[in-house]
């Protein structure tokens, strides 16, 4: 089993913080680090880090910022054969703010690579060489290509909405692509609050009836919801929800992208049930809160020690 990541990805400085700034308003630096993110590649790193064989397509430039993105690459064994390079190109950066509770702010600083990756970029062993396509969408225009394309294969396709309907706009994302999209999914990933901006409807029942109708989607929809936990809805109709672990966050940054990483490699790589599946990504999610920056989650080791000890 292989898969490549698609999508975002970036270095992220995080700024720790009395209190997280508002207009006109003054806040204290505790604390700084520079950590690589992105959340597409936050997701293929957790994934990584368990072991399961990955691959990482953007396209990135050819300053300091790159540089760091593609020595975190290689260090977490992800596969860069498929990454782009823009010769004199502005790479993706963020600036992240958290406070001492763990909510955050961020900022973010696209650059002129990853929005302009075109579908012809794309190198067209990754159709025949992959077996999973794990994506955010950004930018639109070209993962929608891929994910057309693996459809067609048979392969699998996995999208999680990380980011407001909005705020995708600006990453290329149009009404007719986010309708679309919907055919080619094997697994739509999104949080509970960002589902019902997009559907203005507030019960759970109801928001997954939203999806199945207004997009004809036949797939399994993940929901996320904070410190309530996660919901899984099959594509048979079976509904599964687990409370999330009890913890003092620190940092709440790639807490959703650990989740879906584990998902994913309980699921697809190890054959386990979306029940048990479910169980560990909560755990996997739990933990990362627990500890500064985005690609903060668990090894497997630590994983499979925290559920026995059920925390």
């Amino acid at each position: 089993m292989k898969i490549l990541g698609l999508g975002s990805i970036a270095v992220d400085r995080i700024f720790t913080v009395d209190r997280l700034p508002v207009k006109d308003g003054f806040s204290n630096i505790l604390d700084e680090k520079v950590y690589d993110g992105g959340s597409c590649a936050n997701v293929i790193n957790q994934i990584a880090m368990y072991g399961g064989k990955s691959a990482f397509c953007a396209k990135i430039g050819s300053d300091d910022t790159s540089e760091v993105i593609m020595t975190g690459l290689k260090k977490s064994g992800i596969d860069t054969a498929y990454m782009i390079k823009k010769e004199n190109g502005i790479s993706t950066s963020t600036v992240i703010y958290v406070d001492q509770n763990g909510d955050k702010s961020i900022l973010t600083r696209v650059g002129d690579c990853l929005l302009n990756l075109s579908d012809e970029e794309l190198n067209s062993e990754i159709f025949e060489t992959f077996d999973i396509l794990y994506t955010d969408f950004i930018p639109s225009r070209a993962c929608l290509y891929a994910a057309r394309e693996f459809k067609k294969r048979g392969k699998k396709v996995i999208f999680n909405l990380q980011v407001a309907p909005v705020v995708m706009k600006g990453f290329g994302m149009t009404d007719e692509i986010f309708a679309e999209l919907f055919k080619y999914l094997d697994i739509f990933n999104v949080s509970f609050s960002t589902l019902k901006d997009i559907s203005g409807l507030s019960e759970l029942e109801e928001n997954i009836a939203f999806l199945r109708k207004t997009y004809n989607y036949k797939g399994t929809i993940v929901l996320t919801m904070g410190s309530k936990g996660a919901c899984i809805c099959s594509a048979d109709g079976q509904t599964i929800k687990q409370p999330a672990f009890k913890i003092s966050p620190i940092d709440t940054t790639g807490a959703g992208d650990s989740f879906i990483g584990t998902f994913i490699f309980l699921h697809y790589f190890k054959n386990e049930s979306l029940e048990r599946s479910l169980s560990f990504s909560n755990a996997a999610a739990a933990i990362t809160c627990t500890r500064k920056g985005a690609r903060s989650g668990p090894d497997w080791n630590e994983l499979v020690s925290f559920m026995k000890e059920g925390f």
